[in-house]
């Protein structure tokens, strides 16, 4: 072909595709080339039509019930784990569960150690004028309750403002009691750093989740914070105005062994066979197990005060879940539970599980035949109401503290997320309400989770098993964790909206045969346990080595990640037993004065374990020995190791003392490492010490 041909082609084909982009429309001349090739586009099928009987079932969700419930839990006394609000609860949900229907209800018992607020009270002298209010602490910073000496503290009375330097001004802080916003952050701070004895809060329009994490410290500093109601806050500080009132506290909070109740209901399934299809043996329907699990206590950064309504929205959920599925009928077994100590380092749901279903031969041999439940899924509550969205997530960020995404996981999950999006749109015939965040398009799961949150779901994966937990995603939660969380601030239309959701994915998933993950792919469990004995080294007991036991002792370790997790605790506690224990404590045995444990140990690092004895008043009396007849012969430092781990800690006498607000000279930046000398510039033989690791990093 002539080369002025090719030319001319080469001209008419960039003009064609020029005008095909200028002066015509891209989509008209697509359509041409398609005409002009054969090619004819693929409709999409129609959407099948709504289930209606699944969108019945979803229109029955009552609004009314769901409110009643809330309002019942978030009515009474604090519902923190240990609390009388929390009895309560438990005797509520059983009483629910056996109303509804369900079958073989039980009540199982654990303990944790909680803080548990015994009452306080704040004298106010002004003038000839003495009044009295109710004083309520604040969580503890680590062990180191608020707890003041059986005579109380007294001070003069100061309004802080917002407890920034300049509100100090003038002020003689020596001695005195502040009166802080709570909205003032971590002013306390500063205040105590300038002789305050002890700091009184109240409600400045600022009381949020995040400021109640700044009142609390990973460290055990000795800090009294209390919080004072409206009323009382209203005098105090006209009173302080004047500048001449003076106030006396009187507080006292103690580490009890909370007696808590998980409550467990069967809903049973069908005995027919199910389809063959890709199964590798013949299976029936009421044999596969689905864990339906929330959790039913609250949280507060003051303890005695735990309305918890926000809180409340998963249990409430699952209450309601509970009648309208036991009244449908379900051919898979459902398994309800419900458990107190979330936020106790999701202290319940590791108890259940590792009192009933582990995935490790080595714990599952040792399990009681008749204690054993198997099931194939767990699925997990926690919502939030101010939205009308819901979806699931695996993945949470307290076993997770560095929002990695793991894919092995993701991808084996992702099942279940594809699943309930079809369930969504086959009952609602559209997925706007609901949100995948397995493996959502384009996006990760983080990007639906602007807080972090602790699931127990993640308890779950942790030990082996599929688990998922139904989230409200893009949610804040901003009056968790405080004496806020009211039932006038819960927005029943988007929690009705989501549980109606909720029923019409769970109606079809009990319904369908391909709803489990029939995967290759497994989870490991990763769940450890850790015990030891906490002992004095006194020579008069064994000369040489440490004996003498530490009874009712607190054995702490922190899981990583902040203080607070959306309200969970990071602080995993538990107590070494007490003299009693044992009819002659002379003798040696395993379980022995000063032994402790950790069922599940809720991380796979090396955890530091710090042993203290505290006193009447709350104060540190013993702490980790750090020298070297203490951490450099027994150390504090615990490993992943072997299923089962052992250690001896060695404690000493001690009396605390706090520093705040140290810095590095050199760098003029905080504190990252102690190094504890004596008066001949060496270590000494007992010593200890506590601060925050790296905090450099995050404080200049």
């Amino acid at each position: 072909m002539p080369r002025a041909v090719l030319r001319l082609l080469s001209i008419a084909l960039a003009a064609s595709m020029l005008l095909s982009v200028t002066v015509l429309s891209p989509d008209r001349v697509s359509t041409w080339i398609e005409a002009w090739v054969g090619w004819e586009p693929v409709a999409e099928p129609p959407a099948p039509p709504p289930d209606p009987q699944a969108v019945a079932v979803a229109e029955r969700v009552s609004r009314e019930r769901l409110y009643e419930h809330v309002r019942y839990l978030s009515s009474g006394p604090s519902r923190v784990t240990g609390y009388a609000g929390a009895q309560r609860a438990a005797e509520y949900i059983e009483a629910q569960y056996r109303q509804v229907g369900l079958q073989d209800v039980t009540v199982e018992q654990f303990t944790v150690p909680v803080p548990f607020d015994r009452g306080g009270s704040i004298e106010l002298v002004s003038g000839s004028t003495r009044l009295q209010f109710p004083l309520h602490a604040l969580w503890p910073n680590h062990v180191r309750t608020p707890t003041l000496p059986d005579q109380g503290i007294g001070g003069a009375l100061i309004d802080g403002g917002a407890g920034r330097l300049e509100d100090f001004d003038g002020r003689p802080l020596e001695g005195s009691v502040v009166l802080l916003g709570f909205g003032s952050g971590t002013g306390y701070l500063r205040a105590r750093m300038l002789g305050a004895a002890a700091i009184l809060f109240y409600d400045d329009g600022q009381v949020t989740r995040a400021e109640a994490a700044a009142k609390f410290l990973q460290v055990p500093v000795d800090i009294p914070r209390y919080w004072v109601d409206d009323l009382t806050a209203k005098a105090l500080r006209g009173a302080a105005a004047d500048g001449t009132a003076r106030v006396q506290l009187s507080s006292r909070m103690d580490w009890i062994d909370a007696e808590a109740q998980s409550i467990v209901g069967w809903l049973r399934g069908d005995d027919e066979a199910m389809p063959m299809g890709q199964r590798q043996k013949a299976q029936s329907w009421g044999d596969q197990v689905i864990l339906l699990h929330a959790y039913y206590d609250a949280i507060s950064v003051v303890p005695a005060i735990a309305p918890g309504a926000e809180s409340a929205t998963g249990i409430a959920a699952q209450l309601e879940l509970a009648r309208l599925l036991q009244a449908e009928g379900t051919r898979y077994t459902i398994l309800f539970v419900a458990t107190p100590g979330h936020f106790q380092g999701l202290a319940g749901v590791n108890d259940f599980l590792y009192r009933h279903s582990r995935v490790s031969e080595h714990f599952d041999e040792k399990m009681p035949a008749a204690q054993r439940i198997d099931f194939r899924l767990f699925l997990g509550l926690d919502l939030s109401s101010h939205s009308t969205t819901v979806g699931p997530f695996t993945m949470g960020t307290f076993y997770n503290s560095t929002w990695q995404t793991d894919n092995y996981q993701k991808n084996l999950m992702a099942h279940y997320a594809d699943r309930f999006e079809q369930y969504t749109q086959q009952t609602f015939g559209e997925v706007s309400r609901y949100q995948d965040g397995i493996a959502p398009l384009k996006r990760t799961w983080k990007n639906y989770m602007p807080v972090r949150l602790a699931l127990d779901s993640e308890a779950a994966i942790f030990i082996g098993h599929e688990a998922l937990t139904m989230v409200t995603p893009n949610q804040l939660r901003a009056r968790v964790d405080t004496p806020v969380d009211r039932i006038e601030f819960v927005d029943f239309d988007g929690l009705t909206s989501q549980v109606r959701t909720l029923t019409g994915m769970l109606y079809k998933a009990t319904r369908d045969p391909g709803f489990f993950n029939d995967s290759k792919l497994i989870l490991r469990d990763q769940g450890h346990s850790l015990e030891g004995h906490v002992y004095w080294f006194d020579r008069d007991v064994n000369f040489a080595v440490p004996k003498s036991p530490v009874p009712r002792g607190m054995v702490t370790y922190l899981q990583p990640g902040p203080n607070s997790v959306a309200g969970v605790r990071t602080l995993i506690a538990t107590r070494t037993l007490p003299l009693e224990s044992v009819d002659d404590p002379t003798t040696e045995s395993i379980e022995d004065p000063g032994w402790f444990r950790f069922d599940i140990v809720r991380n796979r690092f090396t955890n530091r374990i710090q042993a203290f004895e505290l006193d009447h008043d709350g104060r540190i009396i013993s702490a980790p020995d750090m020298g070297e007849e203490g951490n450099g012969t027994y150390p504090i430092d615990a490993g992943y190791g072997w299923w089962e781990n052992k250690m001896l800690e060695v404690v000493f006498p001690c009396r605390a003392l706090s520093f705040l607000e140290v810095v590095d000279p050199r760098y003029l930046s905080a504190l990252d490492r102690i190094q504890v000398l004596g008066g001949n510039d060496a270590p000494p033989r007992s010593y200890s010490w506590s601060y925050i690791d790296n905090q450099s990093d995050f404080s200049g």
